[in-house]
């Protein structure tokens, strides 16, 4: 049999310790400095913009500074999506001769639905007001009993 040497307390704390480290330098790196270096930079403006004298100086540093630290970014981060829209327009033109004879089926066929559709409405107009016809009488016989309508004076209007 072969006995397996097994890794002492120190090696594994070692090891443990050297992990954490790691850890923490990658947090260092990755969170703390970039949150340092924007912290100086946002000081630095500041700074900048206090010792300036006229608002012209102020608007033009506001304005590279908005064009550096948003548009520039918003530019990097939409060139996927434009690529992306460019790829859908060209599948686009070449799908749309292929799409002609499908969609001028679908016309003639949403058509003939509209001519059915008319047709079984003017039916229905039709034997609504025939019924409205037959029924005439009957409504006259029940304004009978409806009640008076107020007469409308015209004496308080001025």
């Amino acid at each position: 049999m072969s006995q397996q040497a097994e890794p002492s307390d120190d090696a594994l704390n070692q090891r443990q310790l050297e992990l954490g480290r790691a850890a923490r330098r990658r947090v260092r790196f990755s969170v703390l400095l970039p949150f340092a270096l924007l912290l100086v930079l946002l000081v630095a403006i500041v700074v900048v913009v206090m010792s300036l004298r006229s608002p012209a100086q102020v608007a033009l540093l506001s304005d590279s500074m908005l064009t550096a630290l948003v548009l520039c970014p918003l530019v990097i981060c939409m060139f996927p999506l434009v690529i992306l829209s460019l790829g859908l327009v060209s599948l686009v033109n070449r799908w749309h001769p292929k799409s002609r004879s499908p969609l001028r089926r679908l016309e003639g066929w949403t058509a003939a639905m509209e001519q059915n559709a008319e047709s079984w409405l003017g039916n229905v107009d039709e034997r609504v007001l025939n019924w409205a016809l037959k029924l005439a009488p009957l409504r006259e016989l029940l304004r009978a009993f409806e009640a008076p309508a107020a007469e409308s004076s015209d004496e308080g209007i001025e």
